[in-house]
């Protein structure tokens, strides 16, 4: 299987990783995540998500 490099193809997947991006952090911003920040504020992941999100990141202790 040959993957296209061509600069539109790679435009094109640039493109769509984007609007992945922004649609798993529109998920992510929400009560449930909320909840869990508030239970797991040392999580990794957690506090990954929080800064994609725009948050400023929990100081470490």
């Amino acid at each position: 299987m040959k993957i296209d490099m061509s600069p539109e193809a790679v435009t094109r997947r640039l493109e769509e990783v984007d609007e992945l991006r922004e649609t798993c952090l529109a998920l992510a911003d929400n009560d449930a995540f909320r909840r869990i920040r508030e239970k797991h504020p040392d999580n990794p992941v957690v506090q990954r998500t929080a800064q994609a999100l725009g948050e400023s990141p929990k100081p470490k202790h």
